[in-house]
């Protein structure tokens, strides 16, 4: 998947468990840390106030289970429900991923991407968003950037199976769909950010995973996730359109 040399690794311990982790991945993961650490300056240079209100967030993990538990269902029924569809009209004899590849996939990417991306897109610039405009407007505005900040990403990953404007507007919309649905999440769990780094990881390691099961199926499991995700994304637009910002 990724154009990486085998014999560069990197070892990385995480709550005892030892990953062995390509050098040219553990590089985007330091990577997706750069919008965190941009928008803790930014917050940092507007004032205390500010910044301790965005800090705040990530202590707010007393919140309800039912949001832990949507959090880690909404990826990964989106990524059975894709590998069911593609597998319908494409049958493969590969198996679905085991609990433990999936959590360790979950666990490496924890301290990188979900925590500092959430810090950077839903902790700092949604409320910005929102002083403006409405939830769902600003969720939509949020995942446009979102999606377009990833554009780069895309391009060191390796070969894109499809054509290029195709997979990018692709990804932007998918990303966009998700984008609206933690946005929902984060005010209905009162902006807690843990739910939002647990959605995260959550989601990019079934993606990952979806992405590795069959190769050569991207394009179908590319169109179908992203179909799937607007679909399930419009409920929650309607649901944060309903919301008032107080």
């Amino acid at each position: 998947m990724w154009p990486v040399d085998d014999r560069e690794r990197f070892l990385l311990f995480v709550f005892g468990f030892e990953f062995k982790i390509p050098l040219f991945t553990m590089k985007l993961l330091i990577g997706n840390c750069l919008p965190g650490l941009l928008a803790v300056i930014w917050a940092f240079c507007e004032g205390k106030d500010q910044f301790r209100r965005m800090l705040s967030t990530l202590t707010k993990w007393r919140t309800p289970l039912q949001w832990y538990v949507i959090a880690v269902a909404l990826p990964w029924a989106v990524f059975l429900a894709t590998l069911v569809a593609v597998s319908f009209y494409f049958p493969t004899d590969r198996r679905v991923p085991t609990a433990i590849g999936f959590f360790s996939i979950l666990l490496m990417t924890l301290p990188f991407g979900p925590l500092w991306e959430e810090l950077a897109w839903r902790a700092f610039p949604l409320r910005k968003l929102e002083s403006r405009y409405s939830r769902l407007v600003s969720a939509l505005l949020l995942g446009l950037y979102w999606g377009v900040w990833h554009i780069p990403m895309w391009l060191v990953l390796g070969s894109i199976p499809i054509n290029k404007v195709t997979f990018f507007s692709i990804g932007i919309i998918h990303v966009t769909a998700w984008s609206v649905m933690f946005a929902y999440l984060y005010h209905c769990s009162s902006e807690s950010l843990p739910v939002l780094i647990l959605l995260h990881a959550t989601y990019a390691a079934a993606n990952i995973q979806m992405l590795a099961l069959a190769p050569d199926l991207h394009p179908q499991l590319i169109y179908v996730s992203a179909i799937l995700s607007v679909c399930l994304a419009v409920p929650f637009a309607k649901a944060l359109q309903g919301m008032t910002i107080s």
